[in-house]
């Protein structure tokens, strides 16, 4: 094999929950992440140097992508000639959406399948974590708990018949300063409301089960957010309002998500919610393949 095409798609959280700062600067998190079907797209063809082309991502230096930081890495931790990437970004970022990550994770999945790589897993996890928290998740089945940094994943087990609208304003939410929005807000001795109870939560659930606690999920970043932000939590009310069952914001943002009835019938009605500033994506939930 000397070529392989790959599909990365985007992660919505279902809840997040940011704990305590750590000393390393890293913020502890607990959220519930599932992939879903917005995919970037990638080449990868074995090559004598690690090279990246890269279209609909402006402004963002090869060096300083995750796809050409991971396969870096890789070289680190084991011999190949290199690979040549081709990537086509098709995951809006900036908003929440984990696209860098999983680009960074399909082109470590595509070094080992190209070049028949052996990893120690818990020595790649632990280091792509530092260079992306969302990474471990697409290295696993992308429908997980994630704690720590994100480097801790959970298996859950969770329905995949429903709809998922994805909605993307005309700007950004940098990651960085929600962080600082949300100490500054909690050094005011104001924290998120959010329940106690899905921290109860069984780890394989079906049907009314899951929309029980999809009621309680919550987006620790979304008071702070939306304060700065108004139009976010219109998105969300429109959302709520045409019979999502859940409704949030992707990580930090600036991506919020609905969670639909299988039976809804969005594809008619999708478009016609949002002005034509805003990108609408109709997706479903995914599973992935663990990276043994």
């Amino acid at each position: 094999m000397d070529k392989i095409n790959l599909k990365a798609p985007a992660k919505i959280n279902l809840f997040l929950k940011v704990k305590d700062k750590r000393p390393d600067g890293y913020h502890n998190i607990d959220s519930l992440m599932q992939a879903v079907s917005l995919y970037d797209e990638l080449i990868l063809e074995k090559s004598n140097d690690i090279e990246l082309y890269c279209t609909g991502l402006d402004g963002v230096k090869v060096k300083d992508n995750l796809a050409y930081k991971s396969a870096r890495l890789i070289a680190e931790m084991s011999y190949f000639p290199g690979v040549r990437i081709t990537l086509k970004k098709n995951i809006p970022t900036g908003a929440g959406l984990a696209g860098g990550s999983s680009d960074a994770a399909f082109v470590i999945r595509g070094l080992i399948k190209l070049y028949d790589l052996y990893l120690d897993k818990d020595e790649l996890v632990r280091r792509v974590s530092l260079l992306g928290a969302d990474i471990p998740l697409f290295l696993g089945r992308g429908q997980a708990r994630v704690t720590g940094i994100g480097d801790i994943i959970e298996d859950y087990f969770l329905p995949l018949n429903y709809k998922v609208l994805v909605v993307k304003p005309p700007f950004s939410v940098n990651t960085s300063e929600a962080y600082q929005w949300l100490e500054n807000y909690r050094e005011g001795e104001h924290f998120p409301k959010n329940s106690e109870d899905l921290f109860l939560m069984e780890k394989r659930l079906t049907g009314s089960r899951f929309v029980h606690f999809a009621n309680l999920f919550f987006n620790d970043f979304e008071e702070v957010v939306f304060s700065r932000y108004p139009q976010l939590q219109k998105i969300k009310q429109t959302l709520k309002n045409e019979g999502a069952f859940c409704a949030g914001m992707a990580g930090s943002g600036s991506a919020v998500f609905g969670l639909f009835p299988i039976t809804c019938d969005l594809e008619k009605k999708a478009g016609k919610l949002f002005d034509n500033q805003i990108r609408v994506f109709l997706c479903k939930p995914v599973l992935l393949v663990p990276e043994s």
